[in-house]
């Protein structure tokens, strides 16, 4: 597993990443990764090897609106 790449929600690639710096990135547990020896995309929260490098999101925090979110904000 010397190269991992993933694919975050927003049909983005990203990577390669070494084992070095996925541990200081970690994941979300929506990311899809995949490297060498996987046949597909798979969620990261699949492959036990992983599973310690997933970021637990804050319950209660918000992240902040973007400035197209705050701009039109009024249509949702």
């Amino acid at each position: 597993m010397d190269n991992i790449y993933v694919l975050k929600k927003k049909k983005l690639l990203y990577g390669p990443y070494s084992m070095e710096t996925i541990k200081q990135k970690g994941f979300k547990e929506t990311d899809l990764v995949w490297y060498e020896g996987l046949e597909d995309w798979t969620p990261v929260k699949q492959v036990a090897d992983l599973l310690v490098f997933i970021k637990q999101e804050q319950k209660g925090q918000q992240k902040p609106k973007t400035f197209f979110e705050k701009l039109f904000g009024f249509l949702n």
